[in-house]
């Protein structure tokens, strides 16, 4: 029987041999090859299909030199010659879907958007530097933590109850609506957003499920070989689309098997194969278009464009005016704030016209709307720790299982803050849950018994 892949903390204990270290750099070169043809595809499509259609929302093309775009570009490739291309961690997968839908978007969508290399370069410089800071932190070797673990019966047991109660508590609480259109989602998320004023437990719930339960029961079903699991997880997302709108939970519908196929086969080329993979996909997505509608090249505008539109109006913004200072968060305490409401809403009202709007950010933006560019070092530095942290309770195992939950966490933090991502978005919870998963070694030995949970 063959084993699942683990997450583990690599410790060579031999030199490798020549063909190894000729792979190794083969698969480098090639990943920067990748990353500066995906900078080139993205800059081509947001010229060419998202900035005609979406100009109206902020999405102009000003038209910058080709030796900006060149410099943009590879400011963009950069950290694929230093992230880990073998997923042998958690921290890999969450960095990779963070670096590819949320570092790149940052980088190459500002230019797009200002035409002028000069106004977008003290940005892109600090995104260059917090992103090359957070690979460095999490090379670090992290602690050998020791948890409880359940058996692989409790433990399927446990995600299915969660799954079957917070989709129970999603259907009680917001109701069983039709799938909206995505002409129609921002209607359904007004409606969201009023409804879940009133509900109690609505605003972590409803991300918990949708972030971390239902993307590791459904490749937890895949695994294991269990339709069921499946099943139960799709509805329990499409549930939530339906209530909310988030076109994110539509498309992690999407990344968990893509996440889930990459660890199972292809684990020690997973960066290789994700940086491949992504400028195909949206290629795909804009040349499917022609058939589906603009439904697919509004979803691929959604991931990769939009976090590096909103990002910018961030930087835009607060580098002129006050910053928050986590004054709308726990810090509030520490004196008045000098806005009257959060950072989204507020983003959302300059620059879209329209009240109500939540202009959610990412890591970095969000971090420099609290405490400019100091804050950025800062908060990539505590990010990094908590990736630490995931890695030492992720130590040993089913990379299949827990690496689309850590997919979902990069895109979190590609699109969120990154305290929203610790606690609203459920990072936390699933880091929680990842520690409670029987070790590799455990999973095989139940399953080789005939265990069906």
């Amino acid at each position: 029987m063959s084993v699942a892949p683990l997450l583990r903390d690599p410790r060579p204990t031999t030199l490798a041999p020549p063909a190894a270290v000729a792979s190794v750099a083969w698969a480098r070169g090639l990943t920067i090859v990748a990353a500066l043809v995906y900078a080139a595809a993205l800059n081509r499509v947001y010229a060419a299909k998202f900035s005609p259609l979406y100009a109206y929302s902020g999405l102009v093309d000003a038209g910058p030199t080709t030796a900006a775009t060149i410099v943009v570009a590879v400011l963009a490739a950069l950290p694929a010659a230093w992230l880990p291309i073998a997923a042998r961690r958690p921290s890999t997968i969450a960095m990779w879907t963070l670096y590819l839908l949320g570092y790149v978007p940052a980088v190459i969508v500002p230019l797009r958007l200002e035409g002028d290399l000069r106004a977008v370069l003290p940005f892109e410089g600090a995104l260059v530097g917090s992103m090359a800071l957070l690979i460095l932190i999490v090379r670090v070797r992290p602690p050998l933590v020791r948890t409880p673990q359940l058996t692989l019966t409790d433990f399927t047991r446990l995600l299915t109850a969660l799954g079957l109660l917070t989709s129970l508590y999603v259907a009680a609480t917001f109701g069983v609506h039709s799938l909206p259109g995505l002409a129609e989602v921002y209607t359904t998320r007004a409606q969201f957003d009023t409804a879940q004023a009133g509900a109690v437990g609505g605003g972590y719930i409803v991300p918990w499920a949708a972030n971390v339960i239902n993307p590791m029961l459904m490749a937890l079903g895949v695994a294991r070989r269990r339709g069921s699991l499946v099943g139960l997880a799709a509805v329990g997302q499409l549930l939530i689309y339906a209530d909310t709108g988030y076109k994110s939970v539509l498309f992690s519908v999407a990344l968990v098997p893509l996440v889930y196929l990459a660890v199972s086969r292809a684990s020690r080329s997973f960066g290789l194969l994700a940086i491949l993979a992504t400028p195909a996909l949206m290629v795909g997505a804009v040349v499917a278009s022609s058939v589906t509608g603009h439904w697919s090249l509004t979803l691929a505008t959604r991931v990769f464009a939009t976090p590096g539109h909103v990002g910018w109006y961030y930087y835009d913004y607060f580098s002129t005016h006050s910053l928050y200072r986590l004054s709308h968060s726990f810090l509030s305490w520490l004196g008045p704030s000098a806005y009257d409401v959060d950072p989204p809403q507020l983003i959302g009202a300059v620059y879209f016209h329209h009240t109500g709007t939540d202009a959610n950010a990412n890591l970095w933006s969000d971090a420099f709307a609290n405490f400019g560019f100091a804050g950025m070092i800062v908060f990539t530095g505590i990010c990094g720790i908590s990736l630490l942290v995931a890695d030492a309770l992720g130590r040993g195992r089913d990379a299949r299982v827990a690496g689309p939950m850590l997919g979902i966490v990069g895109l979190s933090l590609a699109s969120s803050g990154f305290f929203t991502t610790i606690l609203t978005q459920g990072l936390a919870l699933g880091c929680i849950l990842m520690a409670l998963m029987p070790s590799v070694s455990d999973d095989v030995a139940a399953s080789a018994h005939g265990s069906n949970g």
